[in-house]
């Protein structure tokens, strides 16, 4: 008995190909929104850690907010000091420039020196092969002269910190903001925050987001600093913008300072991961960011500020 076998026709196996590549194409595009998420929630993680570790550091500093960078003047003032995991103190600085100006290893003891946790949201395995390498040196190179692509451990972190408002920052800011001095009784304090009783809403002031530096001599990796959307001028009006929303959703930093924290989307989805003062995290469209200066500010209650026009 004869059996007759049919072959495929071109139509049929074009037919056949496109609905396994269409197959494919919604497989990658399902992965790629698993992967997103995985790194959004990694990334909010991270930020929940350096907030409790954030509170650990005012607990055991007499309820002082971690003052931001600052310069070798303050360290000595404010008897800053930072360790590595062996107990030994970082005290040597390279030209004005110490590896305890920024937040970073001050934090480190209170996320059990786990240095990585300050750069998740960067998601670069060969930078953290660098860095790691780098701080298993001896000695270790922890700060900015430490790698060409980051800055260093301690000034390159994914994760800025809003310190011009919140602990205070004596380096960063413009004319009108630095050098202050908001730890003497005659300071600033009406610009930084240095305690949490100085805080009217906790819950929505921004603590740390991911940055980017901009200025200086590169724009790779994060920055220790993260510049709010607007700074006080001399009057203390919100008139010096610091950076602005494009139409197309890209972030244009518009300020004059030399080397800057600006907030920065890596997810390409106009979002931004954000810890606040109150311990919490959570994902801020860039929108409500960009333009109300009392997520920024711990002493704006009631008022939006209007986005000047470009």
């Amino acid at each position: 008995m004869r059996i007759d076998k049919k072959a495929f026709t071109l139509l049929e196996l074009l037919v056949s190909i496109s609905l396994i590549m269409l197959l494919v194409s919604f497989v990658a595009v399902s992965l790629r929104g698993v992967r997103a998420s995985a790194s959004r929630a990694e990334s909010l993680s991270a930020l929940r850690q350096m907030t409790l570790a954030y509170a650990s550091y005012s607990a055991d500093h007499n309820q002082r907010l971690m003052p931001g960078y600052l310069d070798q003047e303050f360290l000595v003032k404010l008897d800053i000091t930072a360790r590595l995991p062996d107990g030994t103190e970082l005290d040597q600085c390279d030209g004005q420039i110490c590896d305890r100006s920024s937040y970073v290893w001050r934090l480190a003891p209170y996320v059990d020196n786990a240095w990585q946790t300050f750069y998740v949201d960067l998601r670069d395995a060969g930078l953290l092969t660098r860095l790691q390498a780098k701080h298993d040196q001896a000695p270790p190179v922890l700060g900015p002269a430490g790698d060409p692509d980051s800055g260093g451990i301690s000034e390159r972190p994914a994760f800025g910190m809003n310190s011009i408002f919140v602990g205070g920052d004596t380096t960063h800011g413009g004319s009108a903001v630095t050098p202050f001095h908001p730890w003497n009784t005659a300071g600033n304090d009406s610009i930084a925050a240095t305690r949490l009783s100085h805080v009217k809403n906790p819950s929505r002031l921004i603590l740390f987001a991911p940055a980017t530096k901009v200025g200086g001599d590169d724009t790779v990796g994060g920055f220790c600093e993260l510049r709010p959307p607007f700074l006080p001028d001399d009057n203390g009006d919100w008139t010096l913008q610091q950076w602005r929303i494009e139409p197309g959703g890209t972030i244009d930093f518009v300020g004059q300072a030399t080397e800057a924290g600006q907030p920065v989307d890596r997810s390409g989805k106009g979002i931004l991961p954000v810890a606040l003062l109150d311990g919490s995290s959570g994902i801020e469209p860039f929108a409500n960011l960009a333009t109300d200066m009392r997520r920024w500010n711990p002493f704006e209650v009631g008022r939006r500020q209007t986005q000047p026009a470009p």
